[in-house]
């Protein structure tokens, strides 16, 4: 085995991964285009990364604003490094990368930028070492993965599916499979006390903040009373005949729920308690438990098995309720099971705009065997591989697993504030994407 200085690698790559991380590569609607689908700022991050493959020789393809592909090798047989450099909504101090404690701060970090380069930098490698292989190794990044995936749902309709793939956006050991993922819609008409009401940022988000308008300030004294009472992170306030409610939360992915605290939830359980109209008992008791109790739809607290559920979005406006619910669910349930489920728990109309089947390769693919047997030689790590919770492109590819950077047990920070990669994580997470490659690179199937 070559000895190759991973800390000095990476070190002198740093400045350029800081860079990229630089771009707030979120979705902008205001910017998009028929060239820049996803808006002015994941076009930002394509160009960034296309310079830099191109400068070091790879060669560059471009999907028509969606993807962008960085290849090496020759031949018929192509595994694919899915990657996508778009992150969610965030403050700008959060693009204001930093080095603190032997961390890497900043929004991107671990939600993928880091690791996605981390790949790049061990294919630059690769590519001096191995001049005539055989096998195309291909770094495709795409722009939308926090919404809709569309971008390499339009790349695989364009370049045809590989002989494997591997994204490195979940969790080590290896995520062989993933679980189905159901995004519900929530409508109705409302005519009570609350003026307005504006909870959560995003659908697979746990709502970090939640506040509503009451038209009506009398029961001030009541509601300052249960928040005291309950230990709940919020605020009400007078003004001008009405009440504003103002409540805090722990935002975390939708998949670990339990990871943070739902604002959404605590803002139903004291509308529920304070206000006596059903709405609000009805939504509390549906969702407030995160594994599916609330609407008889319970499978275990197993982080393998279980299924979760998060109402990220609820908004009062006009007289119309929106909503936005998701769900993670195993094997062994249908997504037409738990939509009939949910309906028959719940008033308002319940429709099924987004659903992925759950997905699982196989452990004897002697792909998936040489990631795994790779990992463990490195880090002498025997756990079994995952079922997650989360929606990667493992969804679009299918052969595709799961790898890195998280590991199930340890909390996630993707999405969140103070996002983080340690720095000898950072090294560590090289050496294991390097040494996979190789394998795979020379591995005959």
């Amino acid at each position: 085995m070559d000895q190759i200085d991973f800390r000095r690698e990476f070190d002198e790559a740093l400045a350029d991964i800081v860079g990229l991380l630089q771009i707030p590569s979120v979705f902008d609607e205001n910017t998009s285009s028929e060239t820049m689908p996803y808006g002015k700022n994941v076009h930002k991050a394509f160009a960034y990364m296309k310079q830099k493959a191109v400068e070091d020789g790879f060669r560059v393809e471009e999907y028509d604003g969606h993807a962008i592909t960085v290849e090496f090798g020759q031949g018929e047989e192509r595994i694919d490094i899915p990657c996508h450099l778009d992150v969610v909504a965030a403050e700008a101090e959060d693009f204001d990368i930093r080095i603190e404690d032997g961390k890497l701060i900043g929004r991107g970090t671990s939600d993928m930028k880091v690791p996605m380069y981390l790949c790049y930098l061990s294919m630059k490698m690769l590519k001096e070492k191995y001049p005539d292989c055989h096998k195309r190794i291909r770094l495709v990044l795409g722009g939308d993965e926090e919404r809709t995936m569309n971008d390499l749902k339009y790349y695989v309709k364009k370049a045809g599916y590989p002989s494997f793939a591997f994204t490195p956006d979940g969790y080590f050991p290896l995520g062989i499979g993933e679980k189905g993922a159901i995004m519900w819609e929530l409508k109705g008409t409302y005519s009570g006390v609350i003026g307005s009401l504006n909870a959560g940022t995003q659908c697979n988000i746990v709502s970090p903040i939640a506040s509503c308008i009451v038209n009506d300030d009398t029961k001030v004294e009541t509601l300052r009373r249960y928040i005291e009472d309950h230990g709940i992170d919020a605020m009400v306030q007078k003004k001008d005949g009405k009440t504003c409610i103002e409540v805090k939360g722990v935002a975390c992915h939708a998949s670990r729920p339990y990871q943070g605290h739902s604002a959404t939830i605590d803002l139903l359980g004291i509308l529920s308690s304070v206000y006596e109209e059903p709405l609000w008992k009805e939504l509390y008791e549906t969702f407030r438990d995160h594994y599916g109790r609330g609407f008889n739809s319970y499978v275990s607290e197993d982080p393998y098995l279980s299924l979760t559920v998060n109402l990220g979005i609820l908004t009062i406006e006009n007289g119309e309720i929106y909503g936005q619910v998701d769900c993670r669910y195993p094997s062994g349930v249908t997504a037409d099971e738990l939509t009939k489920r949910l309906i028959d728990h719940l008033d308002l109309k319940v429709t099924l705009p987004y659903n992925d089947d759950p997905t699982l390769c196989d452990e004897d693919d002697i792909y998936v065997k040489t990631m795994l047997e790779t990992f463990r030689e490195i880090t002498g790590d025997m756990a079994r591989p995952v079922v997650s919770g989360g929606v990667s492109y493992s969804k679009v590819f299918k052969h595709c697993v799961s790898y890195g950077p998280g590991k199930i047990d340890e909390p996630s920070v993707a999405h969140q504030k103070g996002e983080y990669l340690t720095l000898d994580n950072c090294v560590r997470m090289f050496e294991i994407y390097y040494r996979t490659i190789e394998k795979l690179l020379l591995l005959e199937v």
